[in-house]
This record gives C-alpha cells, structure tokens and sequence, in this order.
C-alpha cells in the first residue's frame, strides 16, 4: 500500500511540475506575443515620424536654398535701388516717378 501511495505521489508531483513548465512556456509566449504587438505598432509610428521628418528636411533645404539665392540678389546694385526707392522714395537723377493718384 505504501508503495502505490508513493507511487501516486510521484505521479502527481510529475504532473504538477508539467503543470507548471507548461503554464510558464504559456505565460512567455503571451507576453512575447503581446510585446511583439506593441513593437510592430512602435515601428509603424517610426516610419510615419521619418516620413513626415524627411518631408520636413526636403522643405528646409528648398528654403535654405532659396536664402541663399537672395543673399546674393541682396549684394545686387538692383537690389539697393529697389529699396531705396520703396523706403525711401529715391530716384535717379535721369528718372521720373508716375504714382496713381489715391
């Protein structure tokens, strides 16, 4: 009788440290499945960021160039005259203003 009585015992333990192996390979798996969502979600938020940042970068460099092109115009003898006759209402000597009657 002892011996069955062990022998059940065994057996029992057996199934409950299967049990238990069982339950945290089950436990891993979930939260490597959900830790797996929450990265495939992170990554799709990434590309979009460094779509929308490349975007941003491509625009600043058509306005970098864009200053660089009037940083040159504004060294212009054109340019000068240009304002000075918007500021300042000057002309050249040889010039006639015609400005519309308000």
């Amino acid at each position: 009788m002892r011996k069955q009585e062990k022998q059940k015992r065994k057996v029992f333990k057996h199934g409950v440290t299967v049990l238990g192996l069982f339950m945290v390979v089950a436990l891993l798996a979930i939260v490597i499945f959900v830790r797996g969502r929450e990265l495939t979600e992170k990554n799709k938020n990434y590309l979009a960021m460094e779509e929308s940042l490349a975007e941003e970068y491509s625009k600043e460099e058509q306005r970098a160039k864009a200053l660089e092109e009037k940083k040159v115009y504004v060294k212009t003898k054109e340019y000068i005259m240009e304002e000075a006759r918007e500021i300042f209402g000057l002309q050249m000597p040889d010039e006639i203003i015609v400005r519309p009657k308000e």
